[in-house]
């Protein structure tokens, strides 16, 4: 009786297990889809200063830049707060352990990181880990980004940034994301061979050069930032709703397999106890007779 007493509850606790973890797939799920669409938005803002900040870099300004060895390196790990969300978080770290083997033990990196998880990681690499932004990546605004785009302006313009960096992982659809580093500082994109821009006239404004350009770079990093953040956190909603399916699909298996097991123990007592009584009224029969 003690069997079945331990199968029922089984039952019971994966029973409830499965409830929790079917509502958490369905409320992941059903944010995914507002949370592409904000990174989408951003994508088409940044592409457009983008295009600005290539037409000035080609057409306005004419001082000569010259190419800096880049030393001080920064980089942006962005990953979770919390788990259950697959292999979210192990893509991230494997870009983090490329990058510092591909930049070397000669270059030292500035670390700058989202989500404790990325904290834990890069803790114990021993990696050098300049700031921790604390805020949720959900609830994440153009306001707070810009806000922290300020910081990184303001550290290249003291050149104490040669080179910035971003891990963060891009969402495609509700099946697939990929982790991947980008160089967004100082390399920009370069225009796709149908993009040409031609002008036959000439802008008067009052800043010069070089300061249209910081303003067209400061608001092309605040864009291309908030859309790595968006896409970030909607690849982690993607991927915690595949490891809840997963899961889900596991604990429905177990499930199938403690119910045909309490019916097994089940039968097995009542064939038991009807075999006890078919013995005792053998039994008692032959005293009878």
């Amino acid at each position: 009786m003690s069997s079945i007493n331990q199968a029922r509850k089984t039952i019971k606790a994966l029973n409830s297990t499965y409830k929790i973890v079917h509502v958490t797939e369905l409320s992941t799920l059903g944010k995914l889809s507002e949370l592409r669409g904000k990174a989408e938005a951003a994508v088409s803002y940044y592409e457009t200063i983008l295009k600005s900040l290539r037409w000035v870099r080609k057409t306005m300004y004419t001082g000569n830049k010259q190419v800096k060895e880049e030393k001080n390196i920064t980089a942006i790990a962005i990953t979770s707060e919390r788990g259950l969300c697959g292999a979210y978080n192990s893509e991230v770290f494997e870009e983090i352990d490329q990058l510092i083997a591909t930049l070397g033990d000669q270059v030292k990196i500035n670390w700058v990181v989202v989500g404790e998880q990325g904290h834990r990681y890069l803790t114990k690499l021993g990696q050098n880990i300049t700031s921790y932004l604390q805020f949720s990546l959900e609830n994440i605004d153009l306001e707070t980004t810009m806000g922290v785009t300020a910081d990184f302006v303001d550290q290249i313009n003291a050149q104490e940034i040669d080179a910035l960096y971003v891990i963060f992982t891009k969402y495609f659809n509700a099946v697939h994301s990929e982790a991947m580093c980008e160089k967004i500082y100082p390399d920009i994109p370069e225009a796709s061979g149908a993009e040409v821009v031609e002008v036959d006239y000439v802008l008067d404004y009052e800043h010069d050069d070089e300061q249209v350009e910081q303003l067209l770079l400061e608001n092309y990093l605040c864009g291309l930032l908030y859309s790595m953040f968006r896409y970030s956190v909607a690849s982690e909603y993607c991927m915690r709703r595949i490891a809840m399916k997963q899961a889900k699909d596991n604990i429905q298996k177990q499930l199938e397999e403690a119910i045909f097991d309490a019916r097994k123990q089940t039968l097995q007592q009542k064939t038991s106890e009807l075999l006890d009584v078919i013995s005792g009224a053998q039994t008692i029969r032959k005293e009878e007779e």
